[in-house]
């Protein structure tokens, strides 16, 4: 009798053991799992708000998205962010509309791009602004440009979707970036929840 209430306490004992190893091995599975996702998400991405009106409407005031420059290379039509040491402190937003070797031109309220001076393409017409705006900026000088330019070695020229508002590369204060001085890519907004999704659909 005394032998199977030793057994029987032991099986119990051994059933408790039991719980709490599986219970640590879980709780320690979990731990790892959200510090592998912090570390992820401190090296690899980043969460950035949108500040003003510049990008609207594709991205508008208050909005949060991700970015990464995990292999990133800069190329037409992305949107990238910018660090802060190029306009006042503050990081900016901005698309890419002409990468390192390329040949900008603005002309009566159109912006053209090309591989050469002589052959340049009009920007598709989601990434022109106000006629009247561009016709102004593109009257000879502005700031320590003129027209048409060549973006140099390790540069791109940005532009803001709602060109009536946005300091970007047409202007002395922005100018052309330093490939270095770009964060990332913008990939995808998370927030508001319903507008979750890849930026560029």
């Amino acid at each position: 009798m005394q032998d199977e209430n030793l057994q029987r306490t032991h099986g119990k004992i051994k059933e408790t053991k039991s719980i709490w190893t599986e219970a640590y091995e879980w709780i320690d599975s979990a731990v790892i799992t959200i510090m592998v996702l912090l570390l992820v998400f401190t090296f690899l991405f980043r969460q950035v708000k949108i500040d003003g009106d510049s990008m609207h409407p594709t991205l508008q005031h208050g909005e949060r998205i991700i970015v990464s420059d995990v292999f990133y290379t800069p190329e037409y039509g992305d949107i990238i962010v910018i660090s802060s040491e190029v306009y006042d402190n503050v990081p900016i937003i901005k698309r890419v509309i002409a990468t390192e070797g390329q040949w900008v031109e603005i002309v009566e309220g159109s912006v053209y791009v090309g591989e050469s001076r002589l052959k340049m393409n009009k920007v598709s017409n989601e990434f022109v602004g106000d006629a009247y705006t561009e016709a102004v900026i593109a009257g000879g000088y502005y700031g320590s440009f003129k027209y048409p330019l060549q973006v140099p070695e390790g540069h791109v020229f940005v532009l803001g979707d709602n060109r009536q508002v946005s300091l970007d590369s047409r202007t002395e204060a922005i100018g052309l970036i330093d490939n270095r001085q770009i964060l990332g890519k913008a990939l995808y907004r998370v927030y508001p929840f319903k507008k979750i999704g890849n930026i560029y659909k």
